[in-house]
């Protein structure tokens, strides 16, 4: 895939110290990649301290209706959590993977 960007974008581009624009969207594409990941982190370990447990520990000891920890939630918070906690989890995975397979800018 090929992009045309404006004159004035190019400009832009080299004048922020860019070699051309691959440098320029691999660059802020890291930065959205580590924000993410730095979004999606604080998710989980809110979860893994409200809950004090991993997530795969979650998962087992929820099924326990007696479980001393958990049995002090609802199981409608409970399940949200999980749904969200869970997603947490493969999206800061996937966008982990992504940056490390994301090259690094020509001119760092």
């Amino acid at each position: 895939m090929t992009a045309t960007i404006s004159p004035l974008a190019e400009s832009l581009i080299k004048n922020f110290g860019f070699t051309d624009i691959n440098d320029f969207v691999i660059v802020q594409s890291r930065k959205i990649l580590e924000e993410k990941i730095r979004l999606n982190k604080e998710k989980v370990e809110f979860y893994e301290q409200k809950y004090c447990m991993k997530y795969e520990e979650f998962i087992i000891r929820v099924i326990d209706k007696n479980d001393p920890v958990l049995s002090k939630f609802g199981i409608i918070d409970k399940e949200d959590d999980d749904f969200d906690w869970d997603a947490s989890l493969r999206f800061y995975k996937s966008y982990s993977n992504k940056l490390e397979s994301l090259s690094e800018p020509a001119y760092a």
